[in-house]
This record gives C-alpha cells, sequence and structure tokens, in this order.
C-alpha cells in the first residue's frame, strides 16, 4: 500500500496542479456565472433550431432541419444520439470540470500521459502538459468556440502515447491507453485534427520499422503493430453508425464529388473542396516566426493597441481622439496572408529553443520522428504558399476533403513541446554533462539570435503591409502609423522571447557547469514556461471576455426579425442580406432561412448559390422557388424588410416540364424559366415519369388545388390535393435520398426537379400526399454501434482487469 502510494502520489499532485490551472484561467466561468461569446457555439444554436424544439416538446429526434439552407439532412445540424460506449465515458468527463475549463483540464491530462508513456518522470511531464496546454492556438479556439476541435486534439498526444507504449512492448496500458483516447478522438470527431493525427502516427510506425529493421526487432514490431491494429478497430467500432452514416452523406455534400462538369466561373470541377476555398487560411512562410516571437506578423486581426500607439497618435493629431479610441481598441495588426486571424500560433520561446537543443541532444527513434512531423506540420500549414501542396490537395487521400491548412500547425505544438521536454529530460539524465555545453551554445545562438536580430534589425527587414491594408491606400498618413505600431510590437516581443531564451539557456548552463538538485532546475524551467505562454494566452482571452451566461449565449431578434415573427404562417423562407448570408446562422435560429452556415453543406445547394447568389446578382426566379417571403435588406436605418409578392407558397402544380440533358444544363435553365409554370428535370428523372405528357396537358385545371395541411414535425410533411387529372406538383422542398413520399398511405417516388426541389406525380382526384424523412443507413449503423459498444464494453472491462491483476501480482 505504501508503495502505491509513493508511486502514485507525483501523479496524483500534477493532476491537481491540472485542474487549479484550468479552473483559475476559467475562474469568471466557474465562479461568477459568466461565460465567452463564442461564435461557433452560438451558431450551433441556429443549426438545427426547429430538430432542438421538437425534441424539448415531444422527445423525439427529427432527421431534418429545415431551418438552414433551405434544408438539411440531420447528419450535419443536431443529430439524434447513437448508442456509444465511449459518449457516457464523455459525459463522465464533463463533471471532472464544467464548461471550457474541461477543455484545458483535458489538453494538460493528454499530454501528461504522453509524457509519461515517453519515459519523463512526473515532473517533466507536468511541464510539457502545461506547455502544450497553454500554447496560444489552443485557448485561441476555445474563444471562438471550437469546441469539437480542441476535444479531439486533446485526444492526440495520449493515443501517440499509447502507441509508443505498445511499440516498447507493454502491451497492456499501451491498449488501454490506445483504446480510451481513439474511442473518444472518433466520437467527438473533427476529422481534419484526426486525419493530422492518422499522419503523425504512419510518420511514428515507419521510423519505428526503421529501427526495428537496424537493431533486428522486426518481430516485435510487427506484433506491436498487429495489436495496434486490432485496438484501434476496436475503438472505432462503436462509432461505426456514426462513421457510416457521416460518411453517406458526405458523398452529397461539397466535400463529395463534383455534380457539375465546370463552375460558375467557367472551370473544370473538382472532386473535394475548391483548392481556393480550402488553402485560403494558408499560414505564410515568414510568419511561422510566430512560433518563436508571437507578434512576429502583428498579433491578431482586431487588436487592443491603447491610446499610446503611433496609430492613436494619429488621429488625435487631426483632432479625432474619440475616433482614434474606437479605432485602436480594434486595430488590424495582423499583415500576413491569411483574410484574417483571432491569434498567432504561438508554442513558446523556451520551447522553441528546447526543441532545437533536442535536436542535437536526444538520441534514438523519438528524435527524427518528431522532427519529422514537425518539418511536415510546418510545409501542409503554408497551403498556397507551398507548391508542393497542390501535388498534396489533390494526390493525397482525402486531403482535399480539409480546408484551413494552417490548423495543421497542432501538429507541431505535440512535436516541439515533446521534444523541448526530451532534451530537459537528456539534460537531466546525462552522466558527462560537459558534452551538452556546445548543443546549449548552438540551440541559444540559433533561436536567442533570430530574436535578437528582430529586435535589433526587423523594422528593416519586411514590409509590415498585407493584401488587408488596400482600404487604406488613400489614407497613407494612417497605414504609416499603423506600420510604426506593428513593427513596435515585433520589436518588443522579440526582445520578450530572447529574454526568455536567455533566462533558460542560462539556467541550464549553470547546471551543465555546475549540476545541482535537478528539481529546482524542473521547478524554475517549469515557471519560465509557464510564464511565458500564460501572458501571451492573457492577450486573446482573459477576464474581460467573460460576460454574463445568459448575454453570453444570447441570440437577440432585430426588429426585421420580429417584424416577420409576426406572420403567423411559418411556411416560408427568409434572406438575409444584412449579413453573410451564406456564413451565418442567427437568421436560421428565428426563421427558415435561404443561408446558414456548414463547411459540408448538400453539393447542389452550393451549386445555386455559386450560379443564382454570386457575382452576377441574386436570380429572382431561384428566389422565387426557394418561397423566399421575406427579405431583409441594408439600410441607413437599420435592417429593413421587404415582402416577396412572387413568393408562390410552399408547393403548386406546374403546367409543362422543360427536360434537359444533364446537370449543368438544369442548373442555367433556371436563369430563365417562371418556376410556378414551369419545372427543369434532367431526362435521367423520365423513367420515373412515364406519364409525364399527362401532365402537362394544354387543358385548363384551374380547379386543381395543393397545399400544406400539417407539419407535424420537422421530418414529417403532410398535404392535401384535388385535381381533375394527373398533375405534378413542385414542392418547395430540398430534395434529398432519405425523403419518402405517400400518396393515401402508399408510397410514391419523388423525382428531382429544378436541382434541388422535389416534384411528385399525384394521380387524378382528392388525396392526401405525406412526405416523411427516414434515414435508413443511419438506423441500420445504429444498430451497429449497439453491438460494437456492449463487445468493445466488455473488452475494455476485461484489460482493466488484467491491468489491476498485473499491478496487485508485482506488489506481491
Amino acid at each position: 500500500m505504501n508503495e502505491a502510494i509513493k508511486k502514485g502520489w507525483p501523479h496524483a499532485v500534477a493532476v491537481v496542479l491540472f485542474f487549479v490551472l484550468a479552473a483559475v484561467y476559467f475562474a469568471p466561468e466557474l465562479f461568477d456565472g459568466k461565460g465567452l461569446v463564442q461564435g461557433d457555439v452560438n451558431s450551433a444554436m441556429g443549426w438545427g433550431k426547429d430538430i432542438a424544439d421538437h425534441y424539448l416538446k415531444t422527445g423525439e429526434h427529427a432527421h431534418w432541419s429545415a431551418r438552414m439552407f433551405g434544408g438539411m439532412p440531420h447528419n450535419y445540424t443536431n443529430s439524434a444520439p447513437m448508442v456509444n460506449l465511449f459518449d457516457y465515458i464523455g459525459r463522465g468527463l464533463s463533471y471532472v470540470l464544467p464548461g471550457n475549463a474541461l477543455l484545458v483540464f483535458l489538453y494538460l491530462v493528454g499530454f501528461y500521459i504522453f509524457l509519461i508513456a515517453l519515459g519523463c518522470r512526473p515532473a517533466l511531464s507536468a511541464i510539457g502538459a502545461v506547455a502544450y496546454a497553454f500554447a496560444s492556438y489552443n485557448l485561441i479556439i476555445i474563444e471562438a468556440g471550437h469546441v469539437n476541435k480542441c476535444l479531439v486534439m486533446a485526444t492526440m498526444a495520449p493515443i501517440l502515447g499509447g502507441v509508443i507504449l505498445c511499440y516498447r512492448k507493454k502491451y497492456l496500458w499501451g491498449s488501454i491507453v490506445t483504446l480510451l483516447f481513439t474511442g473518444l478522438n472518433v466520437l467527438w470527431s473533427h476529422q481534419q485534427i484526426s486525419y493530422y493525427l492518422l499522419i503523425m502516427m504512419l510518420i511514428l510506425a515507419l521510423t519505428y520499422l526503421v529501427f526495428a529493421i537496424r537493431n533486428h526487432t522486426l518481430g516485435d514490431f510487427f506484433k506491436s503493430s498487429a495489436v495496434l491494429a486490432v485496438v484501434g478497430a476496436l475503438a472505432v467500432a462503436p462509432a461505426a453508425g456514426q462513421l457510416i452514416s457521416s460518411a453517406d452523406y458526405v458523398k452529397d455534400s461539397m466535400r463529395g464529388g463534383a455534380v457539375l462538369k465546370s463552375n460558375a466561373e467557367g472551370a473544370k470541377e473538382s472532386s473535394g473542396l475548391d483548392i481556393d476555398y480550402a488553402y485560403m487560411w494558408s499560414y505564410g512562410r515568414g510568419e511561422t516566426m510566430t512560433l518563436l516571437i508571437p507578434n512576429f506578423y502583428g498579433s491578431d486581426s482586431h487588436h487592443n493597441i491603447g491610446t499610446d500607439s503611433h496609430t492613436y497618435q494619429f488621429f488625435s493629431s487631426h483632432g479625432q481622439g474619440e475616433q482614434g479610441r474606437q479605432f485602436t481598441r480594434y486595430a488590424p495588426m495582423y499583415w500576413g496572408d491569411q483574410p484574417f486571424t483571432s491569434g498567432p500560433v504561438y508554442v513558446g520561446a523556451i520551447i522553441c529553443f528546447l526543441f532545437v537543443l533536442g535536436l542535437m541532444v536526444v538520441k534514438g527513434p523519438e528524435r527524427w520522428w518528431l522532427l519529422a512531423v514537425t518539418v511536415v506540420s510546418v510545409i501542409l500549414s503554408w497551403g498556397k504558399n507551398a507548391g508542393i501542396n497542390e501535388f498534396f490537395f489533390y494526390h493525397l487521400p482525402l486531403y482535399n476533403k480539409f480546408r484551413t491548412p494552417s490548423m495543421a500547425l497542432v501538429i507541431a505544438e505535440v512535436s516541439m513541446a515533446a521534444l523541448a521536454i526530451l532534451a530537459i529530460k537528456q539534460i537531466l539524465e546525462a552522466e558527462d554533462k560537459r558534452k551538452l555545453l556546445r548543443p546549449l551554445y548552438i540551440a541559444f545562438g540559433i533561436t536567442g539570435g533570430l530574436c535578437l536580430l528582430y529586435a535589433l534589425l526587423g523594422g528593416g527587414l519586411m514590409s509590415f503591409t498585407g493584401e488587408a491594408d488596400k482600404q487604406f491606400q488613400q489614407y497613407p498618413d494612417l497605414l504609416m502609423a499603423l506600420v510604426a505600431d506593428r513593427q513596435s510590437m515585433l520589436s518588443a516581443d522579440a526582445w520578450r522571447s530572447f529574454g526568455f531564451i536567455a533566462a533558460a539557456a542560462a539556467l541550464l548552463w549553470i547546471y551543465v557547469k555546475k549540476p545541482f538538485n535537478a528539481t529546482y532546475v524542473a521547478a524554475v524551467l517549469g515557471l519560465l514556461v509557464f510564464a511565458d505562454l500564460w501572458a501571451v494566452d492573457k492577450r486573446f482571452l482573459n477576464y474581460e471576455d467573460f460576460v454574463p451566461q445568459k448575454q453570453a449565449r444570447a441570440i437577440v431578434p432585430t426588429e426585421a426579425d420580429k417584424q416577420i415573427l409576426q406572420d403567423k404562417d411559418p411556411n416560408y423562407r427568409v434572406l438575409n442580406l444584412t449579413k453573410s448570408t451564406f456564413n451565418e446562422s442567427e437568421t436560421s435560429y428565428f426563421h427558415k432561412s435561404i443561408g446558414g452556415y456548414s463547411p459540408a453543406k448538400l453539393r447542389r445547394y452550393q451549386d445555386i448559390i455559386d450560379y443564382h447568389f454570386g457575382s452576377k446578382g441574386i436570380n429572382p426566379n431561384v428566389l422565387n422557388m426557394l418561397n423566399t417571403r421575406y427579405v431583409i435588406v441594408p439600410t441607413d436605418q437599420g435592417p429593413q424588410v421587404q415582402r416577396n409578392p412572387n413568393a408562390p407558397g410552399c408547393v403548386w402544380f406546374v403546367d409543362e416540364i422543360h427536360w434537359v440533358d444533364s446537370p449543368d444544363a438544369e442548373i442555367v435553365a433556371l436563369n430563365d424559366f417562371n418556376p410556378v409554370r414551369t419545372a427543369v428535370i434532367d431526362k435521367m428523372w423520365q423513367p420515373d415519369l412515364p406519364s409525364w405528357q399527362q401532365l402537362v396537358q394544354p387543358s385548363s385545371d384551374s380547379t386543381a388545388t395543393i397545399r400544406l395541411t400539417d407539419y407535424p414535425a420537422p421530418d414529417h410533411l403532410v398535404y392535401e390535393s384535388q385535381s381533375t387529372r394527373p398533375r405534378l406538383a413542385v414542392f418547395s422542398e430540398v430534395f434529398y435520398k432519405t425523403w419518402h413520399a405517400y400518396i393515401d398511405g402508399k408510397e410514391a417516388k419523388p423525382v428531382r426537379v429544378d436541382y434541388i426541389l422535389r416534384g411528385l406525380e399525384i394521380p387524378a382526384g382528392a388525396h392526401r400526399i405525406e412526405f416523411r424523412c427516414v434515414d435508413d443507413v443511419y438506423l441500420r449503423s445504429a444498430r451497429i454501434s449497439l453491438i460494437a459498444s456492449i463487445v468493445v464494453g466488455c473488452i475494455f472491462l476485461v484489460l482493466i482487469g488484467l491491468a489491476v491483476r498485473s499491478a496487485v501480482v508485482q506488489k506481491r
């Protein structure tokens, strides 16, 4: 018992420390009832708002949401939960710390496990955990509300730790750690981060393979790889339903294959995302220096530079002090290659110094795979700024499904912190410490020298202007003031980074020259790393950013929203032109919106946006066929509502069919047609309308009616029709394969009309028509997840039991 306490107490102390750090950083959230205004979290409140409301009212989950982009499947809105073993574990973790504090806590614990797996002592592992958790990007994305990204990033390091344990033949604990965190990784679902993790694991495995060949231990390598393959399959199995359902949807989304042969500009379409769109947020080559000097490229796009700045002095000198205060509070200090940014990726000056030192003093496979993944991370982050990334985009499997290449620096955050801590470990454990002096000098010369160079000469080495500064072409003196402030920010941070590097280097130099208690070295280094990162993090996420919780989650209707909501008939759509229509979801919180926000909207809907809501203006025919009754427009008096008198309602009979030969012809035909009179249909649907000629007979049927009579759920619509002859009805609802149509209880096959809408042949007479959204793939895959969760749960309990038994036997 005493031995167990002796071994366990350092880990317990570390966990308590992590708990305190996370709680202190998010103290306003935990103790004052405040919260962050997180863009993505608030956006998510608009996604599938009708699904959420329906669930609260009935306890039933719908498979369709009508609130965004005319309607979307549940997969990327508020999907019904599947039974997943790891979901229960994830929910349990929420009781450890609530809200955003949990994210930092998971960062810390996960990286700590990774470094323990690498053989680091608890004190060093705790330093590394702090270095990783408080890298600036990890806190910036919390404020942005990228919760799932944070959660998946928290699993990266422990999964790598579990893999390394297996390759070091510690199969039991390696399997437990890998199984647990891989299961959580897949559950929390951020495919791009998981993709980066997979790249890291492949490079790690290849490195271990090379060393296995060199050391004649191929048998052990393949045994470990086989164990990991089995564990990986088990970890993924409970999420099989989620993955199968998502994969089925992706084929029809903008991340899947192209429908059209050419886009709205006439360029050839490709599978996956468009490369210009995907690579929009590419890190600049020079911008990589922010890893070492945070304000190297001017911090963020809306930075408070205060009244001591050159920019404020410019306004003040022109008698515009109040305007200057407002401008400098959100000054555009960032001047890099990205359209805008909330802050730099800064891993810490000391971590950069120790990383370079680690390249020289750390031996074995860890040095090589950590170096390799860092290089890959930086190259991938450059996106359009490195020619090889175009090759990756078109040839690396699945890579063209992802965007924002700057995100690849999450790899470097892991690898640089890990190698830095391994460098400290090597120094503290080295027998002949004098041999470490030369690497110490070189590492200090490289990192400290770069900082000195930019501290002294940085103002003359770069332009300090970017594409966004074109807005100031008519105000050259204002731009000169901004440039002066950017130069000052770079110089100040370069000196700052040099100071931290010098302090760390001096400490290690003293220790190497005359060794003393290693605990003191670790403690001082830990404090320096913590002080460095904490201060930079507070620039971007501090207590001033917290507001009362109700205010943080409040989506307040505008006067225009209130005016529209007075319409008691909910069966219409709204186009909001006062915001970035197709990149916001607040409108979806109150209305069925033409717009919305989703990086994985339906491919055909994206085509409609590109062709009919693009640079050539808004096509009124498309606006009408989407039953857009209200348009919110910007005016000098604020947002105003305009009613569209040509909105035809949610369903109508057409008198003509315009057959076309291809999707390209179909989408172009929408430029010149009357949606109430004519349906544009691809000829591929002719077999499903064998009597189509009867549907468009010239004889009039003025008494024919069709209307929506009931809307019991977002995935269930009921109509009634009356006609003297068969008719083709067009429903102003987005066509998708999960929708099933029924006429008087008998299933009928809908067809796609007008590129994205639903059409249905209605027989003569009076009929009841129903549309129900039934996702058969989702239902089948949910059963797979249930069975897999039971099996994997039993295996996981057996592994835990074996681990406990092994520990007891060892004590005896």
